[in-house]
């Protein structure tokens, strides 16, 4: 009815325009068609991406939970069988960091407590079936560091009770304030390391540590090499943790600096005020701890962070922001220094 109104009242002199017009309408039609079954075709990928994702994902957490059965009931080489399991742990949590691009926020969350649970079952078998030496701290000895020691730094002392740390969990340190707090390579590599309730405390970590989990700090600084497997970071404020890991989850913290190596794109939920620069810890033999922790280091997502708790796309995350020149910590020794006679950490 419209093109026969335009062309009532028009002598052939006004047909171009007519058929000009026809055909503009004509092409805008086969542009809506195609543009809807692209979008479609756009859908039933992202579908199928997904459906193999979850068919791939699921196949190798089977996989994994038949080796970890497997190490239990048969008498088999489990150093050998525990050092295998860590890889494809690893590369299943490759596979979910290159794939988040196309999941829904919920799924990367059911997959990631999936892969974190797989890591705490094989860090419990670890510690019951593979004898450890006994290590504790002596109430109320001073520890000495080597002059030369790695860092570079002077003494430090640690009086936790070597009985309530086996009673709650290997390595763990809890409800300790003003304390400087060095934990040798030889306490640490391939270990869990845990503390809880610490208020202006520095701890420091040397070797490659296999996981580590941080709950309750206040007004803490961290140093760490790197981690092997992950680092969680709960109900933590105005902290500076320098860490490098495969993949790092914070909760419920405020006012944190995160100097970051994460081969994985770091998460955070519920959080505020997070600041973020480049791992920038430096110390003597610190490429070869790298080596043995098994981290790629040619990746580094640092700045690349996941909130849960935003999820437009279109607009940066207000919880994080990356740490301006100003506030970066280049020299960690005259940092440690002044932090300690700032808090009256004990020496």
């Amino acid at each position: 009815m419209e093109a026969a109104n335009e062309i009532g009242g028009c002598g052939f002199s006004e047909k171009e325009k007519i058929t000009d017009i026809l055909d503009r309408r004509h092409k805008e039609r086969k542009n809506q068609i195609e543009s809807a079954k692209l979008e479609r075709q756009k859908d039933a990928d992202e579908s199928e991406a997904i459906e193999y994702f979850e068919a791939s994902f699921n196949e190798e957490v089977r996989k994994i939970g038949t080796l970890l059965d497997g190490v239990v009931a048969v008498d088999c080489d489990r150093v050998a069988t525990f050092e295998s399991v860590q890889k494809e742990i690893s590369n299943l949590q490759r596979y979910l960091s290159t794939s988040t691009f196309f999941l829904h926020e919920y799924k990367i969350k059911v997959c990631q407590n999936t892969i974190n649970e797989l890591c705490k079952r094989l860090d419990a078998l670890k510690n019951e079936l593979i004898p450890k030496k006994k290590f504790g701290f002596k109430s109320k000895k001073t520890v000495k560091a080597p002059p030369d020691n790695r860092f570079g730094f002077g003494k430090a002392t640690d009086s936790a009770d070597s009985q309530s740390i086996g009673d709650r969990m290997k390595w763990t340190l809890s409800e300790r304030s003003n304390e400087l707090i060095v934990l040798p390579r030889t306490s640490v590599d391939d270990q869990t390391v845990t503390a809880s309730g610490l208020t202006d405390c520095i701890v420091r970590l040397e070797g490659h540590s296999g996981a580590l989990q941080f709950t309750k700090l206040k007004n803490c600084l961290v140093l760490c090499g790197p981690t092997s497997r992950s680092i969680f970071l709960d109900d933590c404020d105005d902290c500076k943790f320098v860490v490098a890991c495969q993949q790092l989850r914070c909760h419920r913290s405020r006012n944190c600096h995160l100097y970051l190596k994460v081969t994985s794109r770091a998460i955070i939920e519920d959080c505020s005020r997070i600041q973020v620069a480049e791992y920038n810890l430096h110390y003597d033999g610190l490429e070869n701890d790298f080596t043995e922790s098994g981290l790629d280091g040619s990746v580094n997502n640092w700045n690349e962070l996941d909130d849960f708790d935003w999820l437009a796309t279109d607009k940066p995350s207000p919880n994080w922001s990356l740490l301006g020149d100003k506030q970066l910590v280049t020299d960690w020794k005259l940092y440690q220094s002044e932090f300690q006679i700032k808090h009256c950490c004990k020496t």
